[in-house]
């Protein structure tokens, strides 16, 4: 099989995850892969794995939505992709029309994964979708928020998100990260994602200084980067607190930053399923989350607790875990037992590859024999 994975960038989001995991089980069977995406971080994990790349212009104007569209239709040329696996709602369209433009009369199916967007905008975030064969949501709340946005329900299903499982904290990373982070023996409560308005990160600090209040040991790690970065440090030092969180902005070895902790705590608007959420079951380390979809189905399994949109409910559920450590060991070791039952990236690729082989027999069989070496793109 001859896979394309489209996504707006390789930085450090979990779509861009999910795209990583996805390239790596698909070499792994031999399928040969494709990325087209603006380059990121994260390309560091695809170097090697072998797998061709090609940049995708930021389609922010209509000038470079037809640029990106454009380089998408030569590389659908050149590789013949039997199948082409869309992240998200603007590069779905963009992948649809580089389809059309590069095997006109003939185009290789689509698959489009949905991995969120704000509310208010689901409805258009479905219309758009409508341009693929089949989409994949991660999970159940975002796929009635398609069909609710007219999106049919026969198209839509749900394969959840997966991650590898977590390597062992051992004493040396534990010391590294604790010098690095300049962190000391109180409880250590992890936030990772970028520094941007779905996250509502001050929303947390607000929580944390509430913690602060009452046991000023409590250290908040906010692991991440983005365009509020500077009105939440000025946040932080206008609640008193700036001595008690930590900013580190992107870091490589964030699931590390997780498995120190002694919660991952998300106070975000909305989430999909968020990877940091997933690495922490693995670890075994508790969330405590604002309810959204996503967080909310996972959370309902007993892997941690989701509270109300306000500071006051986030940071007594966060003092309440801080005084029963007995209860953060069993929230810990349910998490454990999700992520090897319907957590794991094996487990998200094995679903991803039956899609992939049932749209390909839809479309009537492999493209393979037409395909060129796609190894120069």
């Amino acid at each position: 099989m001859r896979l394309m994975l489209v996504v707006s960038e390789m930085g450090v989001g979990g779509a861009e995850r999910v795209v990583v995991e996805l390239a790596r089980a698909a070499v792994d069977r031999g399928d040969a892969v494709t990325v087209l995406a603006d380059p990121g971080r994260l390309d560091r994990e695809l170097e090697p794995l072998g797998v061709a790349r090609a940049p995708l212009a930021r389609a922010r104007t209509s000038r470079a939505l037809a640029r990106a569209t454009l380089s998408g239709a030569r590389l659908v040329r050149r590789f013949r992709p039997d199948v082409i696996h869309s992240h998200n709602v603007r590069v779905t369209a963009i992948a649809r029309a580089a389809a059309h433009l590069g095997v006109p009369g003939g185009r290789p199916p689509l698959l489009a994964t949905y991995h969120g967007v704000p509310a208010d905008e689901a409805g258009r975030a479905a219309r758009v979708l409508r341009a693929a064969d089949s989409v994949v949501c991660v999970s159940e709340g975002l796929r009635r928020e398609l069909i609710a946005g007219g999106l049919p329900g026969s198209r839509v299903t749900v394969v959840e998100n997966g991650v590898p499982p977590a390597s062992p904290l051992g004493d040396g990373v534990r010391e590294r990260i604790d010098r690095e982070l300049g962190l000391g023996p109180g409880p250590v409560i992890a936030a990772v994602g970028r520094l941007a308005p779905q996250k509502a990160h001050s929303r947390l600090l607000e929580a944390a200084a509430l913690v602060h209040a009452e046991r000023t040991d409590v250290q908040f790690v906010i692991v991440g980067d983005g365009p509020l970065r500077a009105d939440l440090e000025a946040h932080a030092a206008r609640l008193g607190i700036e001595q008690a969180v930590r900013f580190t902005g992107v870091r490589d070895d964030a699931p590390q930053i997780i498995a120190r902790a002694d919660m991952l705590a998300f106070s975000s608007d909305w989430e999909g399923l968020s990877i940091a959420a997933l690495e922490a079951l693995a670890a075994g380390v508790p969330i405590v989350s604002t309810e959204v979809a996503g967080t909310r189905e996972l959370l309902a399994t007993g892997a941690g607790v989701a509270v109300e949109h306000d500071p006051r409910s986030l940071g007594r559920a966060i003092l309440d875990l801080i005084r029963d450590p007995e209860r953060r060991v069993l929230l810990g070791q349910r998490g454990r037992a999700l992520h090897e039952e319907r957590f794991s990236s094996r487990a998200m690729a094995d679903c991803y590859i039956r899609i992939y082989h049932d749209l390909i027999e839809r479309r009537g069989g492999s493209r393979s024999s037409l395909a060129t070496d796609g190894s120069n793109l």
